[in-house]
């Protein structure tokens, strides 16, 4: 049996996959409006990325890391004509919470500083290196965390109406840290932000807050990483968020859609930063692996292509027409949020915030073949993440599902409004 620390959940056993669909050991098929842990933005066994990874898989598997291949140099040469960087680096990584280990050793290397930066609510993995930055107690209970390392700041949220004060006061709080940190001699290396808290809920500060924290954090020395791992390659209505920014990142961390199901991340950024890491400091024996190098290849191509973030905003705004029906129907919809083709809702009963109307959300989701993770920072949130590339049939019936579950919960819970 599998450990019951991986958090498996109880759902059928997939056997095939084809677009946005899963299908079970039964021929059953499920709507994957997960998007696979929101790394299949181009759907399940997309053609391209299969094709490129089998040309691979005939040539050549795997290196080492410290062999070179061609797929490996051909990845590195398109992440940085990508990169938002005069002259970028890439380095190579295999999983997300490894690039954000790989990203804090560069910005202590480039700075001589120790301790970082990381905000309320935020998420950047579940490896020892990592933890100290998620903003849960419960992740990091088990794992050697070094809190002291660690400075948290609160993130405001865009769109609610005291938005434009509550990212005047957290510029301000953020600030005073800053300040305090520099007054004890211990300015941060760096502070690390997704520009969207996907994992918690599908919050976001805002460009304002974001360019303003940059422009601070740069004002005492300190590297700004921009956690793009959920965000990047198209998946948040741009290519990567930051490029809606006045300022740019310091370092930036791509992963997920990046191999489109095959494990690969990297973090991009200036070579004169990337470079103060010195050899031989960061490695592991999948980086760079040859197979998953040229799916990722693919992938940017196809995103260029397709230019898929512009596909990923209009999904969301239909998408977002969908939920803002939803909400004025029924009244256990407290508020939605959309940005691009992140999707999320939370919900709510009488007493506030209600995670078991979520988690029924999600069960009665599945029982009608659409899969949904739920959770969010109070356990209250529902979560749509479908992979981008959906025919007219299918966002139809990812429509029409949420509709009739959020009438089925409704005839649970409340009235309709």
């Amino acid at each position: 049996m599998e450990a019951i620390s991986t958090g498996s959940f109880n759902t059928p056993t997939f056997v095939r996959g084809q677009g946005c669909w899963l299908y079970d050991a039964e021929g059953r098929a499920h709507f994957d409006g997960t998007a696979g842990s929101g790394a299949i933005t181009l759907g399940h066994q997309y053609p391209p990325v299969i094709e490129a990874a089998h040309r691979q898989l005939d040539r050549l598997v795997h290196t080492g890391c410290k062999f070179g291949s061609d797929a490996r140099a051909q990845l590195v040469e398109r992440l940085a004509a990508l990169a938002p960087f005069e002259r970028a680096a890439v380095l190579p990584a295999v999983i997300g919470t490894e690039a954000v280990e790989s990203a804090l050793k560069v910005a202590r290397a480039a700075t001589g500083r120790r301790s970082v930066v990381a905000f309320r609510h935020g998420y950047h993995g579940k490896s020892a290196g990592s933890l100290p930055l998620t903003w849960r107690e419960e992740f990091r209970r088990y794992s050697t965390v070094d809190a002291a390392s660690v400075l948290v700041a609160e993130l405001p949220q865009a769109g609610t109406p005291d938005a434009a004060s509550a990212c005047e006061q957290a510029l301000e709080g953020f600030r005073a840290l800053l300040e305090r940190a520099a007054a004890a001699g211990a300015s941060p290396a760096a502070v690390i932000v997704e520009p969207i808290q996907v994992t918690e809920g599908v919050l976001f500060a805002g460009e304002g807050f974001l360019d303003a924290m940059i422009e601070i954090s740069h004002e005492h020395g300190t590297l700004v990483v921009l956690d793009e791992i959920y965000t990047g390659m198209g998946r948040c209505g741009r290519r990567f968020y930051c490029e809606g920014l006045k300022h740019a990142p310091d370092l930036l961390i791509v992963g997920k859609s990046l191999g489109n199901g095959f494990p690969i991340s990297a973090v991009l950024g200036e070579a004169s930063i990337i470079n103060a890491l010195p050899a031989g400091i960061q490695t592991s024996t999948y980086t760079g692996n040859a197979v998953a190098s040229a799916a990722a290849v693919a992938v940017i191509e196809e995103v260029e292509r397709l230019e898929l973030w512009k596909l990923a905003q209009g999904l969301g705004e239909a998408l977002g027409r969908t939920l803002a029906g939803l909400a004025e129907r029924f009244a256990f919809i407290a508020e939605y949020r959309v940005q691009g083709g992140l999707l999320a809702f939370d919900c709510q009963d009488a007493s506030g915030l209600s995670p078991a109307i979520a988690k029924r959300f999600v069960e009665r989701a599945r029982d009608a073949g659409l899969l949904l993770f739920g959770g969010g920072w109070a356990g209250a949130t529902v979560k749509i993440v479908p992979p981008v590339l959906l025919a007219d049939a299918e966002r139809a019936f990812l429509e029409d599902t949420l509709r009739a579950v959020a009438t089925q919960v409704a005839s649970d819970e409340v009235s309709p409004r």
